[in-house]
């Protein structure tokens, strides 16, 4: 299995991650392939994460906290 993550962060400061089974190499343009010595960490921090890349390899990550999600508004009146 192949997990991939994007490059460039969302505006929530996410990355968009994916696996497919079949898959050898990186089959999106602007993601990089993550190593596996890598994969439990950015699916656990659900691709909120700042990436080490060198020379167009993910070598690291640093998890980052994820955004919370905004209260609804009151309806009260």
């Amino acid at each position: 299995m192949l997990t991939i993550i994007e490059v460039k962060a969302r505006e929530d400061g996410g990355h968009g991650l994916q696996s497919q089974s079949h898959r050898k190499e990186c089959w999106l343009e602007g993601w990089v392939a993550v190593p596996e010595t890598l994969v439990a960490q950015v699916w656990a921090c659900g691709g909120y994460c700042d990436l080490t890349l060198k020379k167009g390899v993910l070598t690291g990550i640093t998890p980052r906290e994820r955004p919370q999600p905004e209260e609804p508004e009151s309806q009260d009146k």
